[in-house]
């Protein structure tokens, strides 16, 4: 049984702990505190995972069509040349639009944006059955081989997969090769994905690099204000002198003790008069900065504060001119992460239904600039005169 004594100076103490800092989470060399981060880290999930579900919240608009019409709408303009080539009109390609949702395609692109922003890399390999593809990253892959200009040409992966309502984990091992449209005879039906531009003698970059500091410093700023603030509106501090006697103070903790979770004590009328309300004094400071710190990941990532803190759903990027360049920032950041695999994106449709792409593009609807908005001038004779075609902005 516990002394209840030995709780005294430790009355009070916050105990719990965020796993991501209790386990020092913090180090984004480590794959697997990358992949904790981007579960748990609210900031990191934000800028990993849920970015990447706006960009690819509808499938990406490919040219040829292969989805037969059935993606998404576009607009009819008689001047539109995209599907020209010469005088020639390129046809539709093949339509895929069944398998790509059997094989479900969409989680396919969203798991490897996920997995190569994190880890800068990853490897999808396709399958003729079920489950049709999975995607390696560090946690799986255990070799790479290289040819001698140092090209990724395979690796061999191995990982467990422990069944629902089952104890027994099973092995899978295999040795995959890598896609390469330039050998011939190439029966590779695994892609390896580098995210990002080279940097140094590193293939690919690591996307959360440059804002891991700022996410930890403000893991342990959220913990400090939920320590001293969050978590109670203040507790009680009971003075006592050296003339009590160890009876009474063993009394006067069980006490404490009993009706702690109330924040109240029962005593005497003497001692009741002691007892002094306290509350956090620095409460504040830490707000403000994690308040600062967030204005600086906003900046970081290229990213308006207004899409980490959620308001785009409730209407607060979509109101006035702040809405519309808050909009702008989120568009002009997804088009930029979705450059990175515009490559990946049509080599997997090659491997996979041999169709060529010629290009793809993220399905984004275009905003209008509220600056650019028709305006009717009050007192105009020939308003039908006056006022200008109204035209849609599109970025």
């Amino acid at each position: 049984m516990v002394d209840i004594n030995t709780l005294t100076d430790v009355y009070g103490v916050f105990a719990y702990k965020d796993a991501l800092i209790e386990n020092a989470i913090e180090n984004f060399l480590n794959w697997r505190h990358r992949e904790l981060a981007i579960r748990q880290d609210a900031i990191a999930k934000i800028y990993i995972c849920k970015l990447d579900q706006e960009i690819l919240a509808e499938r990406p608009i490919f040219t040829p069509d292969i989805f037969g019409g059935k993606g998404q709408p576009q607009e009819e303009d008689e001047d539109d040349i995209s599907l020209m080539d010469g005088d020639d009109v390129i046809s539709p390609a093949e339509d895929v639009s069944e398998e790509w949702e059997r094989e479900r395609f969409d989680d396919l692109l969203l798991k490897m944006f996920d997995m190569a922003r994190t880890h800068a890399f990853c490897v999808v390999q396709l399958y003729d059955r079920r489950p049709y593809w999975r995607v390696f990253t560090d946690r799986e892959i255990q070799e790479i081989q290289y040819d001698k200009n140092d090209n990724p040409i395979g690796c061999k992966v191995e990982w467990t997969k422990q069944m629902h309502l089952s104890t027994k984990l099973r092995f899978h091992r295999e040795t995959l090769r890598f896609y390469d449209e330039t050998r011939q005879n190439n029966d590779g039906t695994a892609l390896f994905v580098s995210f990002g531009n080279p940097i140094g003698q590193n293939l690919g970059e690591y996307d959360l690099q440059h804002l891991w500091s700022l996410i930890v410093w403000l893991r342990y700023i959220y913990l400090d204000i939920v320590n001293n603030s969050a978590k109670s509106s203040g507790f009680y501090h009971l003075k006592y002198g050296s003339a009590l006697t160890p009876t009474e103070r063993d009394n006067l903790v069980n006490a404490m003790d009993i009706s702690g979770g109330m924040r109240a004590v029962g005593a005497k009328e003497s001692a009741l008069a002691e007892i002094v309300a306290m509350y956090p004094p620095n409460s504040q400071f830490s707000i403000e900065a994690a308040e600062a710190l967030m204005l600086l990941v906003a900046g970081a990532s290229r990213l308006p504060l207004s899409f980490y803190r959620g308001e785009r759903e409730s209407g607060g990027m979509n109101s006035g001119m702040a809405g519309y360049i808050d909009e702008g920032k989120v568009t002009e950041k997804k088009k930029q992460v979705f450059k990175s695999f515009t490559t990946y994106i049509k080599k997997l449709v090659e491997i996979r239904w041999g169709i060529v792409i010629e290009d793809v593009v993220p399905y984004i609807e275009s905003e209008q600039n509220p600056m650019e908005m028709e305006s009717f001038e009050m007192g105009s004779k020939d308003k039908e005169n006056d006022k200008e075609e109204a035209k849609p902005f599109v970025k």
